[in-house]
């Protein structure tokens, strides 16, 4: 081929050019949007990692006393014999409640997606864990047995005792209500940044508790 034919074949190699482009352009026309798919399974490793999400946190400062009356014998009221030690405590404790909701709870089928929503239906909050400061709590009175089995069963009783008032505190003043609202603070945000869409979170109905009748 001389130089004279690729000179009259430039033209029609321009021609074939813009032909193609302009096909590709029309075929565009014909073509779905781009779209950001989301899958639930995606969704749901992300929630899970982060296990148990802590909420609230109270923190408690209460005086506890308790005390253990030994055994008596031939107790006349005015003389007995004891058969033991009486033991007293009066104990000031400092501690703290945390309210937590258990993402591992969450199934897969508690995820719709709804185009650019995802509503997540979440397990009821729960209080993840209560506990005496040790090292912020002192005695303010102690009077213990001299059997060191005894007083030692007798202190972890006065303990066991506070960390009990804890939690009963924590949830009468609404600590789980707490969690559910600081979710939407907390949690809402976080999913809809990984997603980039709107986010609604539900909270599971509490289970309903079921009455046997006795013949």
């Amino acid at each position: 081929m001389n130089f004279k034919a690729i000179i009259r074949l430039i033209p029609w190699i321009i021609l074939s050019i813009v032909l193609v482009f302009l096909w590709f352009k029309r075929l565009a026309n014909f073509t779905t949007p781009e779209r950001t798919q989301i899958e639930n399974t995606l969704v749901l490793q992300e929630i899970e990692k982060l296990g148990k999400l802590e909420l609230v946190k109270y923190n408690y400062k209460e005086v506890v006393e308790m005390e253990n009356i030994a055994k008596r014998y031939l107790d006349l009221g005015y003389f007995y014999i004891p058969g033991g030690q009486d033991q007293k405590a009066v104990l000031i404790a400092q501690g703290e409640a945390v309210a937590c909701i258990d993402l591992q709870k969450i199934k897969k089928e508690d995820i719709e997606v709804k185009q650019d929503t995802i509503i997540i239906n979440l397990p009821q909050p729960e209080i993840c864990y209560y506990k005496v400061n040790l090292e912020n709590s002192k005695f303010y009175d102690l009077k213990t047995s001299s059997d060191n089995k005894k007083a030692s069963k007798f202190v972890d009783e006065v303990y066991a005792t506070a960390e009990a008032k804890i939690k009963e505190a924590a949830l009468q003043s609404g600590i789980l209500e707490d969690a559910k609202r600081m979710s939407g603070t907390v949690l809402k945000p976080f999913l809809e940044n990984i997603t980039g869409v709107t986010v609604v979170l539900k909270f599971s109905e509490k289970p309903e508790l079921i009455q046997f009748e006795l013949d």
